[in-house]
């Protein structure tokens, strides 16, 4: 019975550290965006990322987020983008789409 507990609470506590499928899948979103816009400066909120997670099948969760761009500047606009993730078994979470929905309200930018 004490082992039981000690694991329920072992897992609950693993959950509120940003272990749960959300925040992994968020994460995994994340370092794409990252790699996708090497050089550019942008903020994302993974948290607000993690919160907008849907789960689509049994191992997928789908995610989307707005980008803000150039905050500050004159220059600074914000963007959506989708994500989808693959959960399988023990391996490492997969980003199986990566989807900038770009605005065409102000082409210049």
């Amino acid at each position: 019975m004490r082992a039981a507990v000690l694991a329920m609470a072992l897992a609950v506590s693993l959950t509120a550290c940003g272990g749960g499928r959300e925040q992994i899948a968020a994460r995994a979103c994340e370092t794409a965006v990252k790699n996708k816009l090497a050089g550019r400066t942008f903020e994302l909120d993974p948290k607000a990322l993690a919160a907008r997670a849907k789960a689509e099948s049994g191992d997928i969760l789908s995610l989307n987020s707005e980008i803000v761009f150039d905050r500050g500047l004159t220059s600074e606009y914000k963007q959506t983008f989708d994500c989808k993730v693959r959960f399988e078994g023990d391996k490492e979470p997969a980003v199986i789409l990566l989807q900038f929905n770009w605005s065409m309200e102000d082409p210049k930018k």
